[in-house]
């Protein structure tokens, strides 16, 4: 008899804490909820890069999407490197900064690898900014 009383008051003094997380308004019904595909890409996906700075990157992944990595550290040789990879630490999806690391190769002919701290994608205006369509650009004449 004591162990229901007690788990009973155990029970709802849960529900008594969690009231107020509960009562959070909805998010707005105009704005749908962003898919595993809108945050997430595959390493193999990548097609391409550019190097923004000397600590960012965007990788394209075709069909007019990329996303914009950051590093923890900063690479000597990322500006002059031919090529980079990216290394997806658990799985095949790279979804957070946590999964991923950027493969530099340096002049030595070793690699290092370096951290990813921020990602995120790019929205289609900064994609056109980044990779210029071949049908946007005017002859020379």
């Amino acid at each position: 008899m004591q162990r229901s009383v007690f788990l009973a008051c155990a029970l709802g003094l849960a529900a008594g804490l969690a009231a107020p997380a509960l009562a959070q308004t909805p998010a707005p019904a105009g704005k749908a909820k962003s898919s595993t595909a809108d945050r997430c890409f595959f390493a193999d996906q990548i097609r391409g890069y550019q190097v923004v700075d000397d600590r960012t990157l965007n990788v394209d992944l075709g069909r007019k999407e990329a996303f914009q990595l950051t590093l923890l550290n900063t690479p000597f040789d990322l500006e002059v490197a031919n090529r980079i990879g990216i290394k997806s630490r658990g799985g095949s999806w790279i979804c957070s900064p946590l999964d991923a690391s950027v493969i530099v190769p340096e002049v030595t002919g070793s690699s290092r690898s370096y951290r990813v701290s921020a990602m995120r994608k790019l929205s289609p205006e900064e994609y056109a900014a980044a990779w210029p369509s071949v049908k946007s650009k005017k002859p020379k004449s």
